[in-house]
């Protein structure tokens, strides 16, 4: 007698069982708001996993590996079989439970899609149902295909754990009639999708979505994990919360200054930490930091991250801190990877698409290639430093590698640093969505900027940690803005205006910011025909150069190790955390966010008694992009404000 596999050398059952056991404790370790019996959800994702590859129990597949993939005989996918039997079984758990009559028909059909798609990504319903229909055929055969007992065999010792009994016989009956099981999906399509699901409020939509990311992202975490690394691996570790306290003492930042700027870091770092006690309520999941540049948000906003992890010591949330640029991300992660004294990769991770994929255990071991991209892709780690692109692929998304890391971003504590770089037009997106992620997946959520943008009400819908921040903003005094946007002036102008203010101030660094990779490059070109290299440190930052270039370029200009001047030609990149400082910043017309985030690169740490000075110009072969990158909101928003401020 054949042994039904679902693998080579794995038994389908063991397969079935480990993936049912895992979907069901990721659910059950999760911390839901939404308004369905917990258990309900459990069992669901429990049934999910049971049979998302009892398609593999036809003759057609077991003989396809059987053979090594040498024989086939089509048709031999399983998903779509599968698919069906996980909403029969799903339909006979929700009609007993009491759940609501919009939950009733929606969840059968959230694990049918979660089954469907676990080797594909996901689809809008109606082009699902088309799919569906094509595979009429493919459908018949299958069905008839099946190694019966053994089936059967399998959904009784499955199933029994959750008290649901259910008949092989019963599922080829009602597959013998495909034209009655589409047509339920078409009603479906129409009434529930079309009518039901419509009149829903857009956060009550939104918290659908999300629960169906949830039950999808599960199966293909669980499936993944038992396929990749069985039973060998738990990510879950504890990191030192003395660490970062026994940082700054090293540094000697615990202790009063003979530097202002220390001591106000020292302050805004000791009040945010304290307020946060103050504060803090389990129902309130939206925090904001607000700190001019130089003092210390990075640094900061992990204490205050720690110290809420401490406060929810039963729910041991991850820590995931998201920056907008790969260059900033390197520069943070090296500071974290001091604080913890280079920790292995349960309790520090870096990912984006450029980071080296090796995962580090505790004895210094790395896990083999596709072990480590599992374990990066998946987050699995205690703080995880990442980007907004994988942040907000992993929240909107239907493609199945982006959404390996959704269950580990539920019941998460999310730091946006440098949250002014999110674009305005997708504010009421991220509103929505942030919302329903913090009241119904139990995530909080910490958004950092010196320029604050008002996604979220203040003091109603978020609530921020340092108390009278803006006794901060009004103790700098450090640069002053010269408006210059009256008139466009073409770019060889601008150049040339560059370069006379290094003639005229030849020891003066300067940085200049311009919106689009071109135009930078073409400024660059005009300064260096102008200005010899032995007159000035001549650089230029954008992503034409890669990343490793960029690195060693900021580095450079940190540590400068001659009398030179530093003139820096670079796009926007610089303005989001880039630890720098310059006595003069040259800004192409931005939005008001950029311009201050700009001007937060002058005078940093106070190195001039006097303000530095910001220019502001428009640049006429700049004026379409700009409007493009920015969007022509918060750029004539702008405008007006300047309108008031003389040249």
């Amino acid at each position: 007698m054949i042994e039904i596999i679902s693998h080579p050398g794995k038994p389908l059952v063991n397969h079935l069982r480990e993936v049912a056991l895992r979907c069901a404790n990721i659910i059950r370790q999760e911390n839901f708001g939404i308004e369905i019996d917990k258990q309900v959800l459990v069992d669901l994702a429990y049934i999910m996993g049971a049979v998302h590859d009892i398609g593999k129990a036809t003759a057609n597949f077991q003989t396809y590996i059987h053979s090594g993939g040498q024989q086939i005989v089509r048709p031999k996918h399983h998903a779509l079989i599968s698919a069906f039997v996980a909403q029969e079984i799903a339909y006979k758990l929700v009609k007993k439970s009491a759940s609501s009559s919009i939950d009733k028909q929606l969840l059968p059909y959230f694990i049918f899609t979660s089954v469907k798609r676990h080797h594909g990504n996901i689809l809008n319903f109606s082009d699902e149902l088309e799919k569906i229909r094509s595979k009429e055929g493919d459908l018949k055969i299958l069905t008839q295909n099946f190694y019966d007992a053994e089936v059967q065999a399998i959904l009784d010792d499955l199933l029994e754990p959750i008290g649901i009994s259910y008949q092989w016989a019963g599922f080829k009956r009602v597959m013998r009639n495909l034209d009655k099981v589409f047509d339920r999906f078409s009603d479906f399509s129409i009434d529930v999708i079309g009518e039901e699901f419509g009149e829903l409020s857009d956060e009550l939509k939104a918290q659908y979505f999300y629960l169906h990311q949830t039950f999808f992202s599960t199966l293909l975490l669980s499936d993944k994990t038992d396929v990749i690394l069985g039973k060998q691996y738990s990510h879950s570790a504890d990191f030192d919360f003395n660490a970062i306290e026994s940082y700054r003492k090293k540094k000697g930042w615990n202790i009063p200054s003979d530097k202002e700027i220390n001591n106000l870091k020292n302050k805004s770092y000791n009040e945010g930490i304290n307020n946060l006690k103050h504060i803090f309520r389990k129902d309130q999941h939206l925090y904001s930091i607000t700190l001019p540049t130089g003092l210390g948000k990075t640094i900061t906003s992990l204490a205050i991250a720690m110290e809420l992890n401490k406060m929810l010591a039963d729910q041991k949330p991850k820590i995931i801190i998201t920056i907008p640029f790969t260059s900033i991300i390197d520069q943070n992660y090296q500071v974290f990877e001091d604080i913890f004294k280079s920790p292995s990769s349960n309790i520090l991770l870096k990912h984006h698409h450029l980071a080296e994929p090796k995962y580090k255990m505790d004895d210094d071991e790395v896990k083999n290639s596709s072990e480590s991209k599992f374990l990066i892709e998946t987050w699995q780690s205690e703080i995880v430093v990442t980007t907004f692109v994988q942040l907000l692929e992993g929240i909107f998304t239907n493609k199945k590698g982006k959404l390996l890391k959704f269950p580990n971003l539920i019941n998460s504590i999310i730091i946006l640093d440098e949250i002014q770089q999110i674009k305005f037009e997708l504010w009421e997106l991220i509103r929505t969505a942030f919302r329903v992620l913090a009241e119904k997946y139990n995530c909080y959520f910490i958004l950092m900027s010196a320029t604050q943008p008002l996604i979220f009400a203040p003091n109603k819908e978020i609530q921020e940690i340092i108390p009278n921040f803006q006794q901060y903003f009004k103790f700098f005094k450090r640069t002053k803005l010269i408006n210059r946007t009256s008139q466009v002036i073409s770019l060889a102008d601008f150049s040339e205006k560059v370069v006379n203010y290094h003639h005229q101030n030849p020891k003066k660094d300067l940085l200049i910011i311009l919106n689009t990779k071109a135009a930078t490059l073409t400024c660059f070109k005009a300064v260096t025909e102008n200005i010899p290299p032995e007159k000035a440190n001549l650089y230029f930052l954008s992503t034409y150069i890669t990343p490793y270039e960029r690195k060693i370029i900021i580095e450079k200009i940190k540590n400068k190790n001659n009398d030179l001047p530093n003139i820096i030609i670079s796009t926007q990149l610089i303005e989001a955390g880039v630890d720098i400082s310059v006595n003069t910043v040259f800004r192409a017309m931005a939005p008001l966010d950029s311009i201050i985030q700009a001007a937060g690169r002058a005078n940093r740490y106070w190195e001039n008694p006097e303000p530095s000075h910001v220019f502001l110009y428009r640049i006429e072969e700049l004026e379409r992009a700009t409007n493009m990158i920015y969007g022509s909101v918060l750029l004539n928003k702008t405008q007006n404000v300047l309108r008031d401020i003389d040249t």
